[in-house]
């Protein structure tokens, strides 16, 4: 088994990986048929110089996957007094449960051992803020969000046969979640209520699953998968939406 420290060590760089924005590479070179160049195709086509392209069925300006509606990054900080919930455990069949019902909520749980269990409640005002980690085999995260301010959760688990819930209802404010598995036969099934939902899912290995529902205004969700054997794209989104699918093996 890994040390405690190895754990923690584990859920930051998860977090990090997972809320980092995407390189982008670039170079100097245009590409042919450069519509913003010289020639018979200057300002048609693509955007340049404020064009905003062709409009109409065959055209690209406007029909994006997105159709436009792209909710602003999500990004919430920590609330804001350093107080909170905070249990470590070690070892096995152990539960760990955090009820919170004020205005700045911060819960942190981390378990290292298989068959665990962690469940999260955080109702009414104020922000809140979950971060969950779990290292070994048939554990099992259940988180539940709920109120009128923003809801973020950060979650990480390693092994196998490992289970996430989580469930945010926001009203009108943003949700957040940030989920990554490690490791065969993990599930996680996602429900979210309310305006600007944001999930960003990541599962590595073999034989795993998950399960989205969005609910509400500008609704976005990336799914990552990379193993065998992996889920049908079991995907519920209501609203304005943008959706991104990778699968490799």
């Amino acid at each position: 088994m890994r040390k405690p420290s190895s754990l923690v060590s584990l859920l930051a760089a998860a977090i990090l990986v997972l809320l980092s924005p995407p390189a982008l590479a670039g170079n100097d070179k245009t590409p042919p048929g450069n519509p913003c160049g010289d020639g018979p195709g200057v300002g048609k086509g693509n955007p340049c110089n404020g064009n905003n392209g062709n409009r109409g069925s065959n055209g690209n300006a406007g029909n994006g996957s997105n159709n436009g509606h792209d909710p602003e990054p999500f990004e919430i900080d920590r609330p804001g007094n350093d107080r909170g919930a905070f249990i470590v455990q070690i070892g096995e069949a152990s539960t760990a449960s955090i009820s919170q019902a004020a205005e700045s909520q911060y819960a942190l749980i981390v378990q290292a051992g298989p068959d665990n269990q962690a469940d999260v409640s955080q109702t009414g005002n104020g922000a809140h803020y979950a971060a969950v980690g779990q290292l070994g085999w048939d554990n099992e995260l259940r988180l539940d969000q709920s109120g009128p301010s923003a809801q973020v959760a950060l979650l990480t688990q390693e092994g196998g046969w490992n289970n996430m819930i989580v469930d945010q209802r926001g009203s009108s404010i943003s949700n957040g979640v940030a989920a990554l598995q490690f490791g065969s036969g993990n599930d996680i099934n996602l429900k979210q209520e309310g305006s600007d939902n944001q999930a960003l899912l990541v599962q590595v290995g073999s034989g795993n699953e998950m399960n989205v529902d969005q609910h509400g205004d500008n609704n976005q969700l990336s799914w990552t998968q990379i193993g065998n054997d992996l889920s049908r794209h079991m995907v519920s989104q209501t609203g304005n939406q943008t959706m991104q699918i990778i699968q490799s093996r």
